[in-house]
């Protein structure tokens, strides 16, 4: 899928969305000595207008969204070397961090082109290779 970046840095993978001039961002105020709410950074969004989201279409019971052939097999073929796992470790251990699993596979996986895993929260991860024979 190819990605474009916006004026303000923002990837923006849509094309449609690229002949928008400025993404206007709402800001979160922090008053001096005064801690930042977990709702302040959340507050941080992208306003997008609605006519430039692809129309979503109703099929059965279900509110779809359709996507043109071109970028689901440019998604499908960015997935070919993401493998999806789940790190399982035993009732009450401490369980691993990012860093932690990077240190711990580094030297099992020295072989490999370059890798990256990216944790999806729960203990599941995404791990990206550079090919599919490292995967």
């Amino acid at each position: 899928m190819s990605m474009k970046e916006g004026s303000t840095g923002f990837l923006i993978p849509w094309a449609y969305l690229m002949d928008r001039e400025e993404f206007p961002n709402k800001k979160a105020s922090v008053m001096p000595g005064q801690s930042k709410t977990f709702a302040q950074p959340l507050g941080n969004t992208c306003d997008i207008p609605l006519s430039k989201l692809p129309n979503p279409c109703i099929k059965g019971y279900m509110v779809v969204v359709p996507v043109d052939e071109a970028n689901y097999l440019a998604g499908l073929e960015d997935c070919k070397t993401h493998l999806h796992g789940r790190i399982i470790v035993s009732k009450g251990d401490k369980p691993l961090t990012h860093l932690d699993l990077t240190k711990l596979l580094q030297p099992v996986w020295k072989a490999l082109g370059p890798w990256k895993p990216i944790p999806l929260g729960k203990h599941f991860y995404e791990f990206e290779f550079a090919s599919l024979e490292d995967m």
